[in-house]
């Protein structure tokens, strides 16, 4: 549970909300009492305003970072880096969704606490509020750097610039982030979109693309000296991951969904993420060919040296790019208030992130959203380099959330398929000993459940030990003893998990459900055969002949788990309210989603996504890092001089 599970602040305690209604007695007389509120119910959005929602978490900030993160990685290698960038977010946002739906849960991080446990269920909230705090601060920061250039502040006057961010910011972002409901943003998150959309065709069309083009020797030149820049490559990819990282609000933007099937989820996410790579492809490429190499972090910036109509364009994109600033921050605001509540608050509502029912207390979202305003302003007065604030951020925050975390939840959840296909696809191992007068070959079997009869089947041809030593070298060059390693362990945690879980009564599940799998008889639990603890990375045929899961508990019909033809009785009952409440929200039967097996590409798909995020995420930071002494010895000989 949350860290402040033993607070006796009533603040942080759970409540249910209510309201004071007028009721008449059976006497004729009437009289107040308090009922609780339907203003509770969490507010919903149709497909294309979660598409919007999306949209909006997306390009955000990052969409200004794109030339420069195209500079740092070269021309060929950032358009593929945002085509791939934008692959892979639309396939982590539909494996996420479809993973909780598959474990029941409705948030990352129960996510991630149902098979890594506590560990993971702080991994994972810690991260999302790294993730939505440096969007709110680049967000405060590029407003600090557009609005007072607007209205004629000059760069030599900081305390206005101050002023002007903390009026504006109070007036209008305040407001919009106190509302409760992600759907309640749908609107403004589609007029922010129409502005994106006007902003990049203005830097398109307006970018000095042909004349920077034409003196730096043509297209073909320029493409074929910045095809990839391996000493900047990974600070540019951690500008991508930012750019494109919207999984720390997927959840939330997910949940708003009305009726929120796979089918439903899968057309936001692949028309959010189009829309997103051509925006942020032309608006990359057009701002790189304009400026090249003094490309700026925020590339508005590069249109204050230029004069006549250009400039008169980019205040215009200015204007249009403030606007959207003020409509995106309240989106990872959001996602820091609903980090607060998991953390901070007490009960059940809490912990899975309902945070409908724990903000519909005015006095919670007003202080909540009040101090994540203030904690973000206060550093956003002093932040001015926009592109180093995208790169840090993006490095370590988006690598876990976007990469890392979909792949190890993969793994996990599914760990028992992916354990069932390995053994299906790997062959018998043998250990033999070449007999030298008559002894009988010892072997053992990589899988646990071969007959004898089978065994001595198969000994009639055993493998060369050509064989043997090339499946070994593969389970290790694969890096299977890891994987089976995280499955068995995912597995164990699911089931600890479930079986805690289904001690709670039933609650619905924001995301929909999934088809349950039907149980018709009893099934008796079965004796399992105890073996030798040994190393999860040791033999591959001792990693496999491992039990993938401790015992489980006495199923009976209806899901029940014990306790007879009672809780029998009352699992009944419990599922007829369930399938009514889902059909009264409007998710009933054209909400329920097939729980579709995993295959061997989506492992493959998982694995991938692990060792991409460990990959970006190290050497993007000693890209940084690098980066950093390389200024500071620039800097030491100016200084001198």
């Amino acid at each position: 549970m949350a860290p402040n599970a033993g607070s006796k602040s009533p603040f942080f305690a759970p409540s249910t909300p209510r309201k004071v209604v007028q009721v008449s007695t059976p006497g004729g007389t009437a009289k107040f009492v308090k009922k609780e509120s339907t203003d509770a119910k969490e507010h919903k959005s149709g497909v294309n305003g979660a598409t919007s929602n999306l949209i909006n978490a997306i390009i955000g900030a990052g969409i200004v970072g794109i030339p420069f993160a195209i500079k740092e990685t070269g021309l060929v290698a950032g358009v593929l880096l945002v085509i791939l960038c934008a692959i892979l977010t639309e396939k982590s946002l539909r494996v996420l969704i479809d993973t909780a739906k598959h474990v029941d849960v409705p948030s990352y991080e129960m996510l991630f606490e149902s098979t890594y446990g506590k560990f993971g269920f702080y991994f994972i909230s810690i991260n999302m509020l790294i993730m939505a705090y440096g969007g709110c601060l680049s967000y405060l920061c590029l407003i600090k750097d557009t609005l007072p250039v607007l209205l004629g502040v000059g760069k030599d006057d900081p305390g206005m610039e101050r002023a002007i961010l903390t009026v504006s910011t109070m007036l209008v972002i305040l407001p919009i982030s106190m509302q409760r409901d992600m759907a309640d943003l749908a609107k403004t998150s589609q007029v922010s979109v129409l502005f994106q959309c006007a902003m990049v065709l203005i830097v398109v069309v307006f970018s000095p693309v042909s004349e920077s083009v034409a003196a730096n020797g043509g297209l073909r030149k320029i493409a074929s000296e910045s095809i990839v820049k391996t000493s900047t490559l990974f600070i540019g990819l951690g500008v991508l991951s930012f750019a494109f990282v919207c999984q720390h609000s997927a959840f939330i933007v997910a949940g708003s969904l009305e009726r929120p099937t796979k089918k439903r989820w899968a057309t936001a996410t692949s028309r959010a993420l189009a829309l997103c790579v051509i925006l942020e492809a032309g608006c990359g490429v057009a701002g790189y060919l304009a400026f090249l190499e003094k490309t700026d972090g925020d590339i508005l910036n590069n249109f204050l040296d230029l004069g006549g109509g250009s400039v008169r364009a980019a205040n215009v994109a200015r204007g249009l790019l403030c606007t959207t600033m003020f409509f995106v921050y309240p989106m990872d605001s959001f996602v820091c208030r609903h980090v607060l509540v998991v953390l901070f608050f007490r009960g059940r509502r809490a912990h899975e992130g309902d945070d409908a029912a724990v903000l519909s207390r005015r006095d919670r979202r007003v202080a909540i959203t009040l101090a994540v305003y203030l904690v973000t302003l206060i550093p956003a007065l002093l932040v001015e380099n926009v592109g180093s604030v995208l790169a840090v951020t993006g490095t370590i925050g988006a690598s876990c959330l976007a990469y890392i975390g979909p792949g190890l939840i993969y793994m996990a959840v599914y760990g028992r398929e992916f354990l069932e296909k390995v053994e299906e696809v790997w062959p018998t191992i043998k250990r033999e000993k070449q007999p030298t007068s008559g002894h009988d070959v010892e072997s053992s079997r990589l899988l646990a459940n071969t007959t004898s009869k089978e065994a001595s089947a198969e000994s009639e041809s055993p493998p060369s030990t050509m064989q043997n030593f090339v499946w070994d070298t593969a389970w290790y060059v694969l890096g299977l003893p890891i994987w089976t390693f995280v499955a068995k362990m995912g597995q164990r945690q699911l089931a600890e998990f479930k079986e805690k879980e289904a001690l709670k009564s039933p609650h619905i599940n924001r995301l929909g459900k999934v088809a349950p799998v039907q149980i018709n008889q009893v099934e008796l639990p079965t004796q399992p055969t105890h073996r030798p603890r040994v190393s999860s990375f040791g033999d591959p045929a001792d990693v496999l002949r491992q039990p993938l899961s401790p015992p489980g508990p006495k199923m009976l019909p209806y899901g029940a788990i014990t306790g007879g033809n009672k809780a029998i009785g009352a699992a009944i009952l419990a599922k007829k309210r369930s399938d009514g409440n889902l059909k009264a929200q409007g998710q009933g039967e054209d909400a329920t989603d097939l729980d579709v097996p995993p295959t061997w590409f989506d492992f493959c798909y998982a694995i991938f996504f692990i060792g991409f995020g460990f990959v970006a995420l190290f050497a993007g930071l000693f890209s940084i890092i690098m980066g950093d002494s390389k200024s500071d010895l620039i800097a030491e000989p100016n200084a001198t001089a």
